[in-house]
């Protein structure tokens, strides 16, 4: 983005760590805003407010700091907001778009100072676009790992997360255990018998239980709900249930299973149990539309009498006209939204400019895990020296035993905490070169890139690309593009050849005619 050498420009920086760990160091906070500052010094900005969230998730925008900041472009005195990269605003592609679209009403530059291949034109907005889309891709890669890894805990025989009320997480042994809680395990096992007498109900139970000293962990009396919940929970028999799993858990239970069985028995006669509806997740809702009456098209299940089976379908939610013949298999319509993406493909020079900017994103993030790295193995360096000094101690006989095992041990720890620490940075270069790989398959294969992508990551190619789409007598007859592909089009940059057409003229099956040239993008493309 061009600067004017103005000094009268005020700008705003913004920064965030996603961990209170890296908060409480407090050295990737200071490095961001010494990195947005001296580039803000450099082309004449003054910076008037420094605003930083402290071990903030940037897939949630209920940020004190950012929406101090955005409360303060509303002055409009404010030209330019500086971020190190713009996943430090979001890792969520609508809560990106939707900034950005604040800082635009009150006349705002938003400025990625570790991103300058985000110019303010069609192509550097696609490229922002297609980077906070991938933001959020990482994003969901790193939440994956961490369920991998809570899975391998579950898998162990160790609840993955935090321990239920009437049980704490330990360490013992270098492994996290869940273990009693001196405070409120009697309680909450006195509790689960009194229930199975069938003489008390969940809120009379909470009420004798808080005057016996029960309280949940914010100090407070446990509602209805949750007494419910704890009640009928098999976790207290031993068996864990996450994310769809069942496992034996090696924690020591409260109850039996019979126990366990005969509490849901008396739940059901109470009539205190609810069933849940289960809900697809279709690919293609909130994108299909019906090409006669304009409403949307919904998934379900339908039962085909003549092979006695169950197939999903989409079709038209409307009752206002006749649906016969106009339902479609959902494998077959998601094939043929599939092959629209065959009629995508971009410019050299457009997969160039993408090349270059995961080349110094790359580049960038790579010096960043080196510094990390080194923090890290100079601290264990140092850990090591202090060690041999205790060592030279136990031998000399200046250290008595008990006190060398203690401090032995405790050296340990550290050092196993800080290669876990340079594990991870390991571990995070595999996701941001595997962000890099799927970024770049993007630009240059738009097809190949959508088939392989996982589910979450279609959806995000979908909204990238298509508002929307008409269907009637089960074929696609009208294909809506974004707005940002719109311009791209009346701007007849980017796209090499218009593969993208407002109707369907030809069948996609038709082997396409090498192109010799650009194909002329005229403004009425849309129209038929």
């Amino acid at each position: 983005m061009d600067l004017e050498e103005n000094k009268t420009k005020n700008g705003l920086i913004y920064c965030r760590v996603s961990t209170q760990r890296q908060a409480d160091e407090g050295w990737s906070l200071d490095a961001q805003e010494r990195f947005c500052r001296k580039y803000a010094d450099d082309n004449g900005f003054r910076i008037v407010g420094i605003f930083s969230d402290e071990g903030k998730s940037g897939t949630n925008v209920n940020r004190a700091a950012l929406q101090d900041l955005l409360i303060r472009c509303q002055d409009k005195d404010i030209d330019t907001v500086f971020v190190q990269e713009t996943d430090r605003l979001a890792r969520n592609t609508q809560d990106h778009l939707a900034i950005k679209a604040i800082f635009k009403k009150y006349n705002t530059k938003l400025v990625s100072v570790a991103q300058p291949m985000f110019v303010d034109s069609p192509e550097g907005r696609l490229a922002d676009t297609m980077v906070a889309s991938f933001n959020q891709f990482q994003s969901e890669i790193n939440s994956r790992k961490t369920k991998k890894g809570m899975k391998e805990r579950f898998d162990n025989g160790w609840w993955p997360a935090m321990a239920k009320l009437g049980y704490l997480n330990k360490q013992a042994d270098k492994v996290k255990i869940i273990a009693r809680d001196p405070e409120r395990w009697h309680l909450i096992k006195e509790g689960l018998k009194m229930y199975l007498t069938g003489n008390y109900s969940a809120v009379e139970i909470s009420d004798k239980l808080y005057k016996k000293g029960l309280t949940s962990r914010q100090g407070k009396k446990i509602c209805n709900s949750i007494m419910i919940n704890i009640i009928k929970d098999s976790f207290y028999t031993g068996i864990m249930k996450w994310g769809g799993y069942e496992n034996v858990g090696k924690h020591e239970p409260m109850i039996t299973p019979k126990e366990h069985r005969t509490i849901l028995t008396i739940m059901d006669s109470h009539n205190n149990h609810a069933c849940r509806r289960r809900i697809h997740n279709y690919l293609l809702r909130g994108f299909l539309y019906c090409g006669i009456c304009g409403q949307r098209y919904v998934g379900e299940k339908h039962k085909n009498k003549n092979k006695n089976v169950n197939i999903d379908y989409y079709h038209c939610s409307t009752k206002t006209h006749s649906n016969k013949g106009q339902h479609v298999e959902i494998d077959k319509l998601e094939k043929e939204i599939e092959e629209q993406f065959l009629r995508i493909r971009f410019t050299k020079e457009f997969i160039d400019l993408v090349i270059q900017k995961v080349k110094n994103i790359y580049e960038e993030k790579k010096k960043e895990r080196n510094i990390e790295k080194r923090i890290f193995q100079n601290k264990i360096m140092k850990i090591e020296e202090n060690r041999e000094k205790t060592e030279i101690k136990l031998i000399e006989g200046t250290l008595k035993d008990d006190d060398y095992i203690r401090i032995r041990d405790r050296f340990k720890s550290e050092i196993n905490r800080l290669q876990g620490k340079i594990y991870k940075i390991e571990e995070q270069r595999e996701i941001d070169i595997d962000v890099a790989r799927e970024t770049l398959l993007l630009a240059r294969d738009v097809y190949g890139a959508y088939k392989k992508a996982p589910y979450e990551v279609k959806r995000l190619y979908l909204s990238l690309f298509w508002n929307k789409f008409l269907i009637k007598d089960k074929k696609i007859t009208k294909s809506e593009p974004t707005e940002l592909i719109r311009i791209f089009l009346r701007e007849k940059t980017t796209f090499n050849r218009l593969l993208i057409e407002g109707r369907i003229k030809q069948s996609l099956n038709r082997k396409l005619p090498e192109n010799k040239g650009k194909i002329r993008l005229t403004p009425n493309w849309l129209r038929g």
